[in-house]
């Protein structure tokens, strides 16, 4: 099963194709959020990198979010758009998810910290310990104050958040903190390429018409509006 991955949730611009033997091609862009120009032409040069077109794709996977909101509806709107003219499955990954796949075996839960601005974070917290991400507790948005406030257990932090406030953690958790390094918190489409083909293959698909954005809040021009 061949699976093109796509990764747009943060900055940065990933596109991987995964088959039987792993991970085939991987690119990433740093593209400064202007997915909506780079993301088909690194689609195209990454199959033409595997030798491949999108004819020979048997299913897409995307990240859902969370992450920016633009960048985000982008990949999915591609997805979506690759999925229906070659009537492929379409799969979903968690953003999160996919940065804490990059720290797998590890003995510590791994915190992941999306920088979300506005003072915020996206976070989700994930045991790896068998090699794959999974989920401790619900990924959510919060303040990194308030979060370090529940006292958290001596985790693995992972994520540009998790860069943005490296001193408010070492703050409240001292040596207890332990950081991934910088690299695993860019885009992952190789991971969500591999995860989605894994999903693929056990038959956990979403609609293409029902698939949307896991935002985890509004839009902030929404809630200007609401204000």
């Amino acid at each position: 099963m061949i699976v093109l991955g796509i990764d747009t949730a943060t900055s940065g611009l990933g596109v991987s194709v995964a088959g039987d033997e792993g991970i085939i091609v991987e690119m990433s862009e740093n593209t400064g959020l202007r997915h909506s120009q780079g993301l088909l032409p690194a689609t195209e040069r990454a199959l033409s990198s595997a030798g491949l077109t999108v004819s020979d794709l048997d299913a897409v996977a995307v990240t859902l979010g969370p992450g920016s909101f633009t960048s985000v509806r982008i990949g999915l709107s591609t997805a979506k758009g690759l999925c229906m003219a070659r009537d492929l499955p379409l799969v979903g990954i968690s953003a999160l998810a996919a940065r804490a796949a990059r720290t797998p075996f590890s003995e510590l839960p791994v915190v992941v910290w999306l920088d979300a601005k506005r003072d915020e974070v996206y976070t989700g917290t994930f045991d790896t310990s068998d090699g794959n991400p999974r989920e401790i507790s619900a990924e959510t948005v919060v303040a990194p104050a308030e979060w370090l406030e529940k006292d958290p257990v001596p985790a693995l932090f992972a994520g540009d958040g998790a860069i943005a406030y490296h001193s408010d953690i070492v703050a409240r958790l001292g040596e207890s903190a332990r950081f991934a390094p910088a690299w695993t918190g860019t885009p992952c489409a190789g991971v969500v390429a591999v995860l989605g083909r894994e999903k693929a293959i056990e038959g956990d698909t979403l609609s293409v018409g029902d698939a949307a954005p896991a935002y985890l809040r509004r839009p902030y021009a929404v809630a200007q509006r609401e204000a």
